[in-house]
């Protein structure tokens, strides 16, 4: 287990797309400059992440570090706090979030019955798994972009900072700490590449970064967004199915 909740906490950060509720600049609701207009393309990747999220998603994820790779499918309503996360991660795992409860199933989680669920109150405030699912703590590479320029109709490359990237984060739920444990990994933590696709409404569609670290080798992400406004609904597990994660469990995580 202390091996598969690590490699599900990086997992479903990717998934949530490193964006969510950054200071980067105006949200959604208060910009009306569409993604083709001559803005500055580091406001336009930012504020395409904020348009990209405003709404229900879904989303492909894939993470890959050296010999591991975690691959992942899910689909997600921000404002009702609501995930349904299917993968592999690395073993096949599904993970669920409904307000501030959290199901996981995983052959590599050592209960009684399929599902764990987990309260979220009850984690570590610098908890991974805490920083996974807060919604509110995503902040990430995007808030760190320092540079950006057109490469074709729509197709974005630059660098970030994640130091800048951290400065920007919200201190709940502990992503900030999570992000400079990153800038600690990185080698050159001031100059991540990342490559983004912006589609004619403005909203982020894909994105790439690889961050090269000291000893673990490139860590490489790539994201696909689709479906924006398309209703998701995400349901409980049978309650039969179900077991409560334990005191000593709440330890790992």
């Amino acid at each position: 287990m202390r091996r598969l909740i690590p490699a599900i906490s990086i997992a479903l950060a990717a998934a949530l797309v490193a964006g969510c509720g950054t200071d980067s600049g105006d949200s959604a609701q208060n910009s009306t400059a569409p993604a083709t207009s001559a803005a500055d393309p580091v406001t336009v990747v930012q504020q395409a992440m904020d348009r990209s999220l405003a709404g229900t998603v879904s989303m492909d994820a894939s993470v890959k570090a050296g010999n591991q790779s975690i691959t992942l499918n899910g689909k997600m309503d921000p404002a009702a706090k609501a995930i349904h996360v299917t993968g592999n991660a690395p073993e096949p795992m599904e993970a669920r979030l409904i307000g501030d409860a959290a199901y996981i199933k995983s052959d590599s989680l050592e209960g009684e019955k399929p599902w764990m669920k987990i309260d979220l109150n009850k984690l570590r405030p610098n908890s991974s798994l805490r920083q996974s699912f807060d919604l509110k703590s995503q902040t990430g590479l995007i808030g760190g972009i320092v540079t950006a320029e057109a490469t074709g109709e729509g197709r974005y490359k630059g660098t970030a900072d994640l130091e800048k990237a951290a400065a920007a984060a919200s201190a709940d739920g502990g992503m900030r700490e999570g992000i400079e444990s990153s800038a600690k990994l990185a080698k050159d933590p001031k100059a991540i590449p990342f490559e983004a696709t912006v589609d004619g409404e403005g909203r982020l569609t894909a994105l790439s970064y690889t961050i090269a670290t000291k000893t673990l080798g490139d860590l490489v992400t790539d994201m696909k967004m689709s479906e924006f406004g398309k209703p998701v609904t995400v349901t409980a597990p049978p309650a039969n199915e179900t077991e409560s994660a334990s005191e000593e469990m709440y330890k790992f995580f």
